[in-house]
């Protein structure tokens, strides 16, 4: 559990200010995790200021560079994309993760100069506090806290009655010499489970494990989607994960409006 809750909220207000971007389903996952590697070195160069996204992908199977050493990873990348789950590579840590319509994704993208340095604590708050508030419009009660037995687990995972709804990572690129002072940026990426099956990503996940030659697996019961905790706002399909897209940006845009006044 996270004891003490450092202030974040001058994230939102050192930028001269944030844009939001609600983006529809990509064409490819590929295409989604490119663009936040985009707009991360546009900001780190100094030709972008904040940005907030929202986004989704298609099905695949996101895995990490370090997982690229599997010994079967080649073998493991031709079964799963016959089975409609392609493999693409993120540059962040952690380990690997389910994409698909039904998890939405929020990434918030900034500069970080001299000025304005913000600690690993202070990053996730002001991405998970926009989720957290706009879980709490809809009744549910999260928590941060590890979420023993789960992919990519850590202390700032998003839990509702125990179990992990939302995981959290960041990723940082150097700036090189710019006239805006941009020491680096940070991108900082959430993936919320709304409508997709929480236990079946998992299952996925472990079968890209086994397929590529690793032993790890994860425990499919410790992680759930919203739909479970609401059953009554699940249908029509995609109505929750639209719901969820219009809460977290009036959440968000709340706080960038507080912190400003």
């Amino acid at each position: 559990m996270i004891s003490e809750h450092p202030d974040f909220h001058t994230i939102f207000s050192d930028p001269p200010r944030w844009r939001l971007i609600n983006e529809p389903l990509a064409d490819s996952a590929e295409a989604a995790l490119l663009r936040d590697s985009l707009l991360l070195r546009e900001v780190a160069e100094g030709k972008r200021g904040a940005t907030a996204r929202l986004w989704e992908a298609p099905q695949s199977l996101i895995v990490t560079r370090k997982e690229t050493r599997f010994p079967r990873f080649e073998e493991a990348c031709q079964r799963l994309a016959a089975e409609d789950w392609p493999v693409n590579i993120r540059d962040s840590g952690g380990t690997s993760v389910p994409l698909q319509p039904g998890i939405l994704n929020f990434s918030l993208i900034f500069p970080q100069t001299e000025a304005s340095q913000y600690n690993l604590d202070q990053i996730y708050l002001a991405l998970c506090e926009p989720i957290r508030g706009a879980l709490s419009q809809l009744g549910l009660q999260a928590d941060y806290g590890e979420t023993p037995g789960s992919y990519c687990d850590g202390r700032y995972n998003l839990n509702v009655d125990g179990l992990k709804v939302t995981g959290t990572a960041q990723r940082y690129r150097i700036s090189p010499p710019n006239q805006r002072g941009v020491r680096q940026g940070v991108l900082a990426q959430a993936m919320l489970m709304v409508e997709a099956d929480a236990e079946a990503g998992t299952a996925q996940v472990n079968r890209f494990y086994r397929l590529a030659g690793n032993e790890r697996q994860f425990n499919p019961a410790v992680a759930t989607s919203l739909t479970r905790l609401l059953p009554s706002a699940s249908k029509p399909s995609g109505m929750l994960t639209l719901r969820l897209r219009q809460l977290i940006a009036s959440e968000f845009q709340q706080l960038v409006q507080t912190a400003s006044s």
